[in-house]
């Protein structure tokens, strides 16, 4: 178990643990208690107390980069931000009869995402009650469900721009938050999934029935799936930079997987005495553990100090046996250190095998003898054939030689092996030559001695038999005609083995990738020449077929940045997405997000004109109009606030507009309720009561109002 450490302990069960900056901790207890855990200074101190009953149970989420928390009740309707350093609301977001059952910030802390139990993924900023977007819906395709009774969005997670959610049905929507784009949808199994994570090119959920599973997100690869004995899996924690997960339930233990290979490697990692509540992590891989009984623990996963003092003493064994214990040591410096000593004694262990120097072989790799014996096994055992291949080079018997070392790989690094091979390339290049003057007699005389290795043999029989063959190789290698090779290669596949082929084709391939880094310069004459040259190499024909389409697409992206045609840019960006691996394409998408920003805080004042300046022909892209529909709604929702307070008259006719627009929607419902809770008389023609698709207003993008009245 890695070296832990009691931090303190709370007077109630620890419900929410999120690492801050400074080495600082955000806590909340199950009464409802905030605190913030210094950890440098190992002092507490008591932020709020909310006034709410003990027993309610309320989603917490921290800002990860300012003093600010975001709360609300299972039961109420209604979230609130507090500023934590001067103990003050700063904005309370009203959720039209739903109620929270997921809340998390964003990376950046610019936004927060709400699920709710009526299965809506919503988005949120700080300074602004008026809700930014409405990001998705569960159940995820209503058409294979009747109208749940009990609805939810049951996990949030982020991984930069990008949130994941699960909600009802067991299913998984990925989506950029910010742009409302590549988003995609994945169906694992039913069962609820109570944490999900981001890992590379995966997902990974964690379900009601204490299984993991392993979701690929370009979808090359098959769902897998992990039975852990955890029961329903709460938290998944990736540790360091290796694919090690902790996995915990609300029982005492975490679980460690390896998710590269979907095994459990320690059941039970991290044991407690009392149910585990929450689990954090910061950027120094410290663990952080609440607990049911109100106890809080660091656990070093790195514990890098005990590892320095076992490499000190000249104990591997026990170094790379606590290594095994605790995985994250791999990835310390001290691991790195402790390799480098083993990888050196390798070293030294060859040049002794290759001098025949048994006895200091042995002492050499006797230390690590326990740890690396699926290393050191083999070259124990290759010792006692050294002798034996020295007495067959000497005698020059190839046959068994060669034998001997296919047997035994690890004689290939014998200086042995290497003289034989340099006088096998010798033989056989002065072959060649004699062949190449007609004198077969004294080539097979020079290639005597390998006449009986397996290994040779084919090359020996191509160049007695078939002299012509080599003839034709040599000149193709020596002119590079590639169609040549091919074909030789195809009836002669031997000749792929040789060293002068190996080398011209490697050298070919380096085309690709001068290719591909000559676009992403913008080097478009250079990248056209080296297609050009590639075109010739048939060996790489597939590989030339794919560099002309994707030439063709940057090339025409290049183009319609360079003319200013946006819509085009943005489209070519959307339908094929592997354009982002140039950086100039990547700086183009920033610029979006830049876009979507500025729109947003436009949005926030009611700024309908600036936005449609702002995004002129780009607001009904196709792969990106949903999210200029959520900042239009926003702009109109906050002109009707402002009309409800300063100019009720005409707020009735301002909700009739937003009708037609954008049909009646549950953010506008929710507007009509409140003005009528204030005696606002309120005329809506019933034609305009109904439900429409949530792109209906691209009907009337040409007649979009600056102003709702």
């Amino acid at each position: 178990m890695p070296l832990k450490t009691r931090l303190a302990q709370f007077e109630s069960s620890i419900s929410f643990i999120m690492p801050l900056p400074l080495s600082k901790l955000g806590i909340v207890t199950a009464e409802h208690e905030i605190f913030l855990y210094n950890t440098l200074t190992d002092t507490k101190e008591k932020l709020l107390h909310l006034n709410v009953p003990k027993d309610s149970e309320f989603l917490y989420a921290f800002d990860p980069h300012h003093m600010r928390l975001v709360f609300g009740s299972k039961e109420n309707n209604i979230l609130h931000i507090v500023d934590l350093n001067q103990k003050k609301l700063l904005n309370r977001f009203e959720l039209d009869q739903q109620s929270p059952t997921a809340i998390a910030f964003s990376p950046d802390g610019s936004h927060f995402v709400c699920g709710t139990n009526q299965g809506r993924v919503l988005l949120w900023r700080h300074d602004t009650n008026t809700m930014i977007s409405r990001l998705h819906s569960f159940p995820e395709y209503t058409s294979l469900y009747t109208k749940p009774k009990i609805n939810f969005v049951s996990a949030l997670a982020f991984e930069e721009n990008m949130l994941a959610s699960s909600g009802y049905g067991g299913n998984i929507v990925v989506t950029n938050y910010r742009s409302q784009t590549n988003t995609q949808r994945f169906h694992p199994g039913p069962m609820r999934n109570q944490a999900i994570l981001f890992y590379q090119d995966f997902l990974i959920a964690g379900n009601h029935d204490g299984v993991l599973l392993k979701i690929s997100r370009n979808k090359k690869f098959p769902n897998q799936r992990l039975a852990t004995a955890l029961g329903p899996i709460v938290h998944l924690l990736q540790v360091g930079s290796t694919p090690f997960v902790l996995a915990a339930s609300q029982q005492r233990s975490l679980t460690l997987v390896n998710i590269e290979t979907m095994k459990i490697l320690k059941e039970r990692y991290i044991e407690l005495e009392h149910p585990i509540t929450w689990i954090g992590k910061d950027n120094n891989e410290l663990l952080f553990i609440g607990t049911q009984n109100g106890e809080l623990y660091q656990f070093d996963l790195q514990p890098t100090n005990q590892l320095k003092t076992l490499i000190d003493s000249n104990a591997y064994t026990e170094a790379y046996r606590l290594c095994e214990e605790e995985p994250l040591l791999q990835e310390s410096e001290s691991y790195v250190l402790l390799e480098s000593i083993f990888v050196n004694a390798m070293k030294k262990a060859a040049i002794a095998l290759e001098k025949g120097s048994i006895d200091h072989v042995k002492e050499l790799l006797e230390p690590f003898k326990s740890a690396k014996s699926k290393e050191i096994i083999p070259i124990l055992n290759t010792l006692s054939y050294v002798e034996r291949l020295k007495f067959l080079y000497e005698s020059r018997k190839f046959s068994p030689f060669y034998g001997l070392v296919e047997q035994f790989p690890l004689l290939q690094t014998t200086a042995l092996y290497k003289q034989a091979e340099k006088m096998w390339a010798e033989h056989f290049t002065k072959a060649q030559k004699l062949i190449l003057l007609g004198k077969t007699k004294e080539a097979q005389k020079e290639l005597e001695a390998f006449a009986t290795v397996n290994a040779k043999r084919p090359l020996i029989q191509l160049l007695i038999h078939h002299s012509d063959v080599l003839k034709t190789y040599s000149k193709a290698i020596y002119e590079h005609d590639y169609h040549i090779l091919n074909q030789l290669t195809q009836q002669h596949p031997i000749l792929r083995k040789l060293p002068s082929y190996s080398q011209l084709i490697g050298e070919a391939g380096e085309l690709i990738n001068a290719v591909m880094e000559a676009l992403k310069n913008k080097a478009f004459d250079h990248a056209s020449l080296l297609i050009h040259e590639l075109s010739g190499i048939i060996q790489y024909e597939d590989a030339y077929s794919q560099l002309k389409i994707f030439f063709s697409l940057t090339s025409n992206l290049h183009h319609a940045i360079m003319n200013q045609l946006w819509r085009s840019a943005y489209h070519m960006l959307d339908s094929h997405p592997d354009l982002m691996i140039l950086p100039w394409a990547q700086e183009l998408e920033k610029q979006w997000q830049e876009k979507l920003l500025l729109c947003e805080n436009y949005a926030i004042h009611g700024n309908i004109a600036s936005i449609k300046t702002t995004l002129e022909n780009l607001m009904n892209l196709p792969a990106r109009y949903e999210r200029i529909g959520d900042i239009l709604r926003m702009g109109y929702q906050v002109q009707l606030k402002i009309l409800q307070s300063k100019n009720p008259l005409h707020f009735s006719l301002g909700v009739t507009n937003y009708c037609k627009l954008f049909g009646i929607d549950t953010e506008i419902r929710h507007l009509i309720k409140k003005a009528r809770r204030q005696k606002l008389a309120i005329e809506i023609d019933s034609s305009q009561l109904h439900l429409q698709k949530r792109d209906e207003w691209l009907h009337n993008l040409r007649s979009l109002p600056d102003y709702i009245v």
